[in-house]
């Protein structure tokens, strides 16, 4: 009887079997990759939403030891005032008028013992302290290395911050609590890439104005005129610190990239709340705190 001795045969992919497997990877990667930047970029908003929480919580406590007023947007000290008080490393790296202002997280530093907390990670260039890369902000009302001291969370600008002017002089005309007629529905803080932001008052978005009172806009100018502008600094678009180039259109398309089209927002009651972009920018009922501007019947 013959033994059988087969030979192994051994065969490799085909061409068109590779060309398939490569063909199966290349979908599911075009599924999958998005879903993982989504999860990424929940990840960053939810620590966003702590960041916010924090400073909502600072703020109470900075609110009960002053008489119950809130902070300026910041102090104008005419001189050299250190703009972060906890820092003066950092400090002696500002220029310009940015070492002759105490921006209110120098004022909140007490409160939150960490300044990361105003660094948003979903900014692509956040910093505190100072600008790392040494440009000077250049927009009316945006001076020197540093201005701000941080560029992640803008300050209700127009109804919560009616400081000093900026080009100094002057004393704070800080907001009581008992003046501010919505504290569950007014913006305290929100998204931003300058110190300062304030709704589209004259509709430059073309998104159209809710619950106008028609004084929005005069108002602002009272204040200065680069307020007009200051919704521009919104998400992460950057009028201030682009030296004022950034246009409408352009900041409609810069806004929404900071939370997949959402802002967090931090209301003078010190919750938060993530909302639509184009609402914050266009609803006076999120930011109009007090009658300062005229009064907001529509609002509740």
């Amino acid at each position: 009887m013959l033994s059988r001795n087969p030979k192994r045969i051994k065969r490799g992919f085909t061409l068109i079997e590779l060309l398939v497997v490569i063909a199966i990877i290349a979908i599911l990667a075009a599924i999958l990759f998005p879903v993982f930047a989504q999860a990424r970029e929940a990840a960053r908003k939810t620590s966003c939403v702590s960041n916010a929480n924090q400073i909502g919580k600072a703020t109470m406590m900075y609110v009960q030891d002053f008489d119950e007023t809130y902070y300026p947007h910041r102090h104008n000290c005419g001189t050299d005032c250190n703009p972060l008080l906890s820092d003066p490393q950092v400090n002696a790296l500002a220029t310009g008028s940015a070492r002759t202002t105490a921006p209110y997280i120098a004022l909140l530093q007490p409160y939150t013992k960490n300044l990361n907390v105003f660094k948003c990670a979903s900014n692509p260039k956040a910093w505190v302290g100072v600008n790392t890369d040494g440009v000077s902000c250049g927009a009316p009302g945006c001076n020197g290395v540093g201005y701000g001291g941080q560029n992640s969370y803008g300050h209700n600008d127009l109804w919560m911050s009616p400081a000093a002017p900026f080009g100094g002089g002057g004393s704070p005309a800080p907001v009581s609590e008992a003046e501010i007629q919505r504290p569950s529905s007014t913006i305290l803080l929100c998204d931003s890439t300058y110190y300062g932001a304030v709704p589209d008052i004259y509709g430059q978005a073309g998104l159209g104005i809710k619950n106008s009172n028609g004084q929005e806009g005069p108002y602002g100018d009272q204040l200065g005129a680069q307020y007009k502008s200051y919704w521009m600094n919104i998400g992460n678009s950057n009028w201030s610190w682009s030296g004022g180039t950034v246009t409408p259109t352009l900041a409609t398309q810069l806004i929404p990239t900071r939370h997949s089209k959402t802002i967090v927002c931090q209301f003078a009651d010190g919750h938060v709340k993530v909302l639509p972009w184009d609402r914050v920018i266009t609803d006076m009922c999120l930011w109009a705190a007090t009658d300062r501007g005229g009064p907001h019947p529509t609002c509740n």
